[in-house]
């Protein structure tokens, strides 16, 4: 299969998916109230916490790990599927016996049955991200497509049923745990003949040198969280519920743009560690058509999320475009440093990538600390933005260092400019609409023209094929 046929599966999963959570958020937000739609956003942030320590770091080691034999790679999955699955088990055993302990250390007032829920989801969510991994090396986007597809069409439907039905919060987490068991279990049964390796033909692959690489990634993991999590206990501790329900509005708002560029991103990263190896300035070139794609998003949703959000959610959640535009500016940041940092990755088993995220964790638990009682969520976003700057300081200078690469910042300079400008026009105009259209369209036309060599032979491929069905 192709890169731009894989790349156009990944699109349609992942628009599917944050479509069906899209479509879903208009409806959670009218149908629970706003301090419960605030209780479930906290046992989401509370969910992507867990996760980072419950996938182990696996899919990570999965996608970096070489090996010249094909089976040796499948007998790596075999290992990496029992080791989840004995470390899920003891997950949830632990988890339902200190229960009521984490109910009582838990800012927001949680029901202990979602908070169990939560926890039989969470590892179910762990072990299928094992065969999602398979799907992505092994050029099976099509099935990747199917399931996560799928997965979100069932769950969106029984939610919204449970929901109607008056099951509130139990509702969602009742319908997450029912879904992500289903397709966990025809997944898993897909994948099991290809994994299935004998241990006299290659025994136990996960060895002591490569748990410094997986302790480094949910390190790591826990360490970013602090930036994209973290600020949430501090809104519900400080304030209360209501507050956080319109701060995650806002952010799932601007996350919704790096969900766009996702698709991208699932073939980039699963491909980017053999490209750099085997065609290092085809790496460069693509690095720097990442960054100027995610910023084309930026600059697109800066414009579109704020009517978006204005339009499809309760008046009580309006009124916070500023908010929103900043916010999408910290994913612009985040997004370069994504990309940015494959030089910590491979070298000394991902080390420097756990140095740089806990020095950032400090830098911004530090600042959420001082800033969210006293600016709340203002306090909020200038921490956030100052502490994704200096990671992306950080990378980029330790990257470099570690794995020089040529990259021509210049191309970029445009999106950015673009970008600060919509966002300068937001804070200082409340109608500015007319003028972010102006902005859009210069900036359009002049990227048209920087990218002319890949837009052109497009271009002339399709009216060809169009006058060729003309003779037809």
């Amino acid at each position: 299969m192709s890169n731009l046929k894989q790349i156009g599966y990944f699109a349609c999963a992942i628009f599917a998916v944050k479509g069906m959570g899209f479509i879903l958020l208009p409806i959670t937000t009218r149908l629970l109230e706003q301090q419960e739609f605030g209780q479930l956003n906290f046992l989401v942030t509370l969910s992507a916490l867990c996760s980072l320590v419950v996938s182990l770091g696996l899919p990570e080691l999965l996608l970096k790990q070489q090996y010249d034999s094909l089976k040796e790679k499948m007998a790596l999955f075999r290992d990496a599927l029992i080791l989840i699955l004995l470390f899920c088990l003891m997950f949830i055993l632990f988890g339902f016996v200190f229960s009521e302990d984490i109910i009582k250390a838990l800012p927001a007032n949680i029901k202990l049955i979602d908070l169990k829920l939560l926890i039989i989801n969470l590892a179910l969510a762990a072990i299928l991200s094992i065969p999602y991994t398979y799907y992505r090396l092994f050029d099976h986007a099509q099935k990747y497509c199917f399931y996560s597809v799928s997965h979100a069409l069932i769950q969106t439907c029984l939610t919204i049923t449970l929901l109607v039905l008056g099951y509130n919060i139990t509702g969602v987490m009742v319908s997450g745990v029912v879904c992500t068991l289903i397709i966990l279990a025809f997944t898993v049964h897909d994948i099991a003949d290809a994994i299935k390796v004998s241990y006299a033909e290659f025994s136990w692959r996960i060895k002591k040198s490569q748990g410094v690489f997986l302790l480094s990634i949910i390190s790591s993991g826990l360490f970013v969280y602090a930036g994209n999590g973290a600020e949430n206990w501090f809104i519900v501790a400080y304030f209360d519920e209501k507050l956080l329900a319109n701060y995650y509005v806002a952010a799932q708002f601007a996350i919704i743009t790096s969900f766009t560029f996702e698709p991208i991103r699932l073939w980039w990263f699963a491909k980017r560690f053999n490209l750099i190896k085997t065609n290092k300035l085809q790496y460069q070139q693509y690095a720097i058509l990442s960054l100027n794609t995610g910023l084309v998003l930026c600059v697109i949703m800066a414009i579109v999320a704020p009517l978006l959000l204005n339009f499809v959610l309760p008046t009580h959640y309006h009124g916070h475009d500023e908010w929103l535009v900043l916010l999408i500016l910290v994913v612009a940041i985040r997004h370069h440093s994504d990309i940015l940092n494959i030089g910590c990755y491979m070298h000394k088993n991902g080390v420097y990538v756990s140095v740089v995220n806990l020095l950032t964790a400090c830098l911004g638990l530090t600042l959420l600390y001082f800033l969210v009682p006293r600016f709340a969520v203002e306090g909020v976003i200038a921490a956030l933005a100052i502490m994704q700057s200096f990671k992306l300081v950080c990378f980029y200078i330790l990257s470099q260092h570690l794995e020089p690469l040529q990259l021509d910042f210049f191309a970029v300079f445009p999106s950015w400019l673009a970008l600060v400008s919509i966002t300068f026009v937001t804070l200082q105009f409340e109608s500015s609409l007319t003028a972010k259209g102006l902005i859009l369209v210069f900036y359009i036309t002049g990227l048209a023209f920087q990218y002319k060599s890949l837009f052109l032979p497009a271009i002339k491929k399709l009216v060809k094929g169009h006058d060729y069905a003309q003779l037809l």
